[in-house]
């Protein structure tokens, strides 16, 4: 028993494990993943979320990317996908960026998505899929070009009340859509800006009368949106109000480069909620905020207050509280070191509205065993990568009778295999579920474990790393 002991506390101090603290909940980042360029859309009582699933690291940028699924919630802070959303394409082939606002009619639903540099467009059945291209082959495969809309990156389409339909795509450019929502028509023109310099993440509005057409300046930790209005037509004329940089940076809350989202407003209240990506650890490894848009009576738009605290709950909707574990001991295999990562400049300066200080702020990002309990979708455990054991280990100090455990694994979207086993000692394991086949979801749940005083999880294959581990 000694040995054993000495075997656990050696473990403990290896992975750089403690009693997870208890923290005030915080709602941002909405979603456990790295993910950029999202929209939202509610059709009935959910949300869905497009977006982009970044898998790299601090050195990576857009060389690759996750597999597409829809996350969705019922309650805008309790988000699952199921799968792939594109089945029977080879995604490590191609790169699935920016899906822009997913619009229903006739009940099928179409996505326009940036695939290999150019805007496609697919159908779908149901708001999460599965999604097909236009007119295009079964399997895309970066030649044919008959599901193409528009010849450049992120298309998101506008639909205004008289049923016309519009795209709006990179460096400000505009058409409308034929009725079929399959090509362009007309003249495509070039938004006139107060703001000048590289553009890209559009999307439109409309409230009370008024267009709203909202631009990105810069990336990276620059990143910042400007918008224009016009209350004549969705192509303009538009005019620029004079605060017109309204989401940028926040360093006193430690939020980098806000930058490729969108704005909608839930059930079709007045209640809007802008959603963003944030720098995350630089690289593809960003991930998405949300934060309260509110207009001033004159219809102008006041700058956003970013913060972690986020939005919340949207919508009321009964679920279980998760076991407090703020208390238990966890502990892993191992963990990554601390990340130092430092502010990164993006395009000409005289063009940006804020500008980050000359000596670029740096954060520490921790990747510890308790960082799967504290109930942030900030952080995450993380093995260290010469660890072959991968295992992440909690003790909820007396026994209890386990529901239900869900598992939101780092970079789900590249699937998952692993072994879930209990324990009454911490010496005896039984299991309570095994994912023999690598499988794409988020979370991963492993139901009627029963009575248990430890858990472990065991990662066999994917990323070894869980942002949260909830008990039920």
């Amino acid at each position: 028993m000694l040995v054993m002991n000495r075997i656990i506390l050696v473990i403990i101090m290896f992975a750089g494990s403690m009693y997870a603290s208890a923290q005030q909940s915080k709602y941002n980042p909405i979603i456990p993943d790295n993910l950029a360029d999202p929209t939202v859309v509610q059709f009935g009582d959910t949300f869905y979320m497009y977006a982009t699933s970044d898998v790299g690291d601090l050195k990576t940028d857009l060389s690759f990317s996750g597999n597409p699924v829809v996350w969705k919630s019922k309650d805008f802070v309790n988000w699952s996908f199921e799968g792939i959303c594109f089945p029977g394409i080879d995604w490590h082939k191609y790169k699935y960026w920016a899906p822009g606002r997913v619009v229903e009619k006739n009940g099928k639903y179409y996505l326009y998505v940036t695939v290999e540099g150019l805007t496609h467009l697919a159908v779908g059945p149901s708001p999460e899929g599965p999604f097909q291209f236009m007119n295009g082959p079964e399997n895309y495969t970066g030649i044919e070009r008959n599901s193409m809309v528009v010849d450049d990156i992120d298309g998101c389409p506008f639909i205004d009340d008289d049923g016309k339909a519009y795209i709006f795509w990179r460096k400000r450019k505009a058409a409308q859509l034929t009725n079929d929502l399959q090509k362009t028509q007309g003249e495509t023109i070039t938004i006139p800006t107060n703001r000048q310099g590289y553009s890209e993440g559009p999307f439109m509005f409309k409230r009370k009368g008024i267009y709203y057409y909202f631009y990105t300046l810069s990336g990276y930790s620059d990143y910042q949106y400007a918008y224009t209005m016009s209350k004549n037509s969705p192509l303009g004329p538009f005019e620029a109000p004079k605060e017109d940089v309204v989401l940028f940076t926040n360093l006193q809350e430690n939020i980098w480069g806000p930058g490729h989202g969108f704005a909608f407003n839930p059930q079709n209240t007045d209640d809007w909620i802008f959603v963003y990506l944030e720098y995350g650890i630089g690289g593809t490894s960003r991930q998405i905020y949300a934060n309260h848009m509110e207009f001033n009576a004159d219809g102008t738009i006041k700058p956003l207050n970013l913060d972690r605290k986020g939005v919340g709950s949207l919508a009321k909707v009964s679920l279980p509280k998760p076991i407090d574990l703020s208390k238990t001991i966890v502990t892993a295999s191992s963990a990554r070191e601390p990340l130092l990562v430092e502010a990164r400049r993006g395009g000409d300066p005289k063009h940006l509205f804020v500008h980050l200080p000359d000596k670029l702020p740096t954060r520490t990002h921790t990747f510890g065993a308790q960082n799967a309990t504290d109930n942030s979708n900030y952080t995450e455990w993380w093995a260290a990568p010469e660890d072959t054991q991968n295992w992440w280990q909690v003790d909820l100090g007396k026994v209890k009778k386990l529901n239900r455990c869900e598992l939101f694994f780092a970079h789900p979207t590249l699937g998952h295999s692993f072994i879930v086993e209990k324990s009454l000692d911490g010496i005896k394991w039984q299991t309570a579920l095994e994912e023999k086949e690598r499988t794409i979801r988020s979370p991963h749940i492993a139901k009627e474990i029963g009575k248990t005083r430890f858990l472990r999880v065991r990662i066999q294959e994917g990323t070894p790393a869980i942002w949260e581990v909830k008990l039920y």
